[in-house]
């Protein structure tokens, strides 16, 4: 290929890119606008609206970094001053505003939860979170009917999903091949090999796994037949904790597909900052990649992509985002869900975690990602993000993984039980794969065929 073309080539992409990109965060900045922000109300008064500032999503040198724009004191403002710093953003290029209220720490919290809600629509709706186990019923997920665990025989198959996922992302999943489609179909139809399917919708952010596990726990109560967990990313630390508190559980086996057992980088305190970034470029980079092929993005790029802004938007203030102080551990404790997920050696949530005491088959599945360089948008973020030994020091700031991942979990963290390593073939290491990451596993055909065999 001639430079020329080369250049045009290159130039076309990046056009796509750059619409892909605008696209997909103004889809996020609307859905974010769209959820109303309660102002606090105190003795008869009417509070006054919280000041406003502006959480910025700027793109330098390749990848999508959070810089947070703190409002204007409300006498500068009124002067006709304007109300959020942008000088400082001129030589970047500024991808998304995301107008943000001023939220003091304690109101941290419900900004989660009602990101939990936006995320997973069905939870709004529960009247205690135990209700957020539903069942299959050929076409969607829908409510227990009253006794219909108690009446359940043979076995049952529980599908747990994932940080800023929700249990519709499973269908999605499986829908995207011809070989998931049958195995959903096979799963799905009742009484062969499952009597039910069940999934189980939680809030991810505003609540810890142990906790989540709690609610499935109490969701499960009176049923008597043998019980299959599938958990994905997350997911699978729900069913671990579900298992340790509920030893007695007929529980015949517990699968785990990309699951931080023993944690992940991207949930380490120090690394919050970098976190939100890389998981914003993960998506925009999953978004470009699709557009380039002429095919629709993964299922779960949309609800990363809204999970990451929201997040950003409630702990910006508290993160000071794009500053370059130091970050207090303090700060990622705001989080329990993510807390929880934290790679670190004083995580005391995963040290009570370990040894589970339970007769369940354990079983676990994963690889790490490592994309072509023709696969521009993702090779330029994994360069950024992991630090292997062939790689310089040049990218340290943004570094978050030092060792192989899947771009969002470690690759050894998922088949490390505490101190037990999972050996095969309990465990299916997939490997490195140029194809294959955190966010498409149940499209990958050797998943499937795991998968396929286990469940049956």
């Amino acid at each position: 290929m001639s430079a020329t073309r080369a250049t045009r080539t290159t130039r076309a992409g990046q056009a796509v890119d750059a619409q892909a990109s605008s696209t997909l965060w103004a889809g996020v900045a609307a859905s974010l606008a769209a959820v109303p922000v309660p102002a606090a109300a105190s003795a008869g008064r009417r509070a006054p609206a919280p000041a406003e500032g502006a959480l910025s999503l700027v793109r330098e040198e390749g990848l999508l970094r959070w810089v947070y724009e703190p409002a204007e004191p409300r006498a500068a403002a009124s002067a006709g001053r304007r109300s959020w710093r942008v000088d400082a953003l001129q030589p970047r290029q500024t991808v998304q505003r995301f107008p943000i209220p001023e939220l003091g720490d304690n109101q941290v919290t419900a900004a989660l939860q009602r990101l939990d809600q936006r995320l997973n629509p069905v939870l709004a709706g529960l009247d205690r979170p135990a209700a957020g186990l539903r069942r299959w019923d050929g076409h969607g997920w829908a409510p227990l009917p009253a006794g219909f665990l108690a009446g359940l025989t043979g076995r049952v198959l529980v599908l747990v999903h994932g940080t800023f996922s929700a249990s519709a992302m499973y269908a999605q999943e499986f829908a995207a091949t011809p070989a998931g489609r049958a195995l959903w179909a096979r799963c799905g139809q009742a009484g062969a090999p499952y009597a039910a399917l069940l999934a189980f919708d939680h809030p991810t952010l505003s609540v810890s796994p142990w906790l989540n596990a709690l609610a499935l726990c109490d969701a499960l109560t009176g049923c008597t037949a043998e019980l299959d967990f599938v958990g994905h990313s997350r997911g699978g630390l729900v069913v671990a904790w579900l298992l340790r508190m509920a030893p007695a559980l007929r529980a015949r086996q517990a699968v785990f597909v990309g699951s931080p057992l023993a944690g992940t980088s991207l949930a380490a305190p120090d690394k919050l900052r970098q976190a939100l970034d890389t998981l914003a470029s993960l998506a925009d980079a999953l978004t470009a990649t699709a557009a380039r092929a002429g095919a629709a993005a993964p299922p779960g790029v949309g609800p990363l992509a809204l999970g990451v802004a929201g997040l950003a938007c409630a702990l910006a203030r508290v993160l000071q985002l794009g500053a370059r102080s130091p970050l207090a551990d303090a700060a990622v404790g705001l989080v329990p869900g993510l807390l929880a997920q934290g790679r670190v050696a004083n995580n005391l949530e995963l040290a009570q975690l370990w040894p589970l005491q339970t007769r369940a088959a354990l079983h676990a599945t994963g690889g790490s990602f490592k994309p072509t360089e023709v696969d521009e948008p993702l090779w330029k973020l994994w360069k950024r993000v992991t630090h292997l030994k062939d790689q310089g020091l040049y990218y340290g700031a943004d570094l978050i993984f030092d060792q192989p991942n899947d771009l969002v979990v470690d690759s050894a963290a998922m088949n490390r039980l505490g101190d037990l390593t999972l050996p095969a073939p309990q465990w299916r290491d997939l490997g490195e794969s140029a194809t294959t990451h955190h966010c498409n596993y149940f499209q990958d055909g050797a998943v499937l065929a795991w998968l396929d065999a286990l469940l049956r």
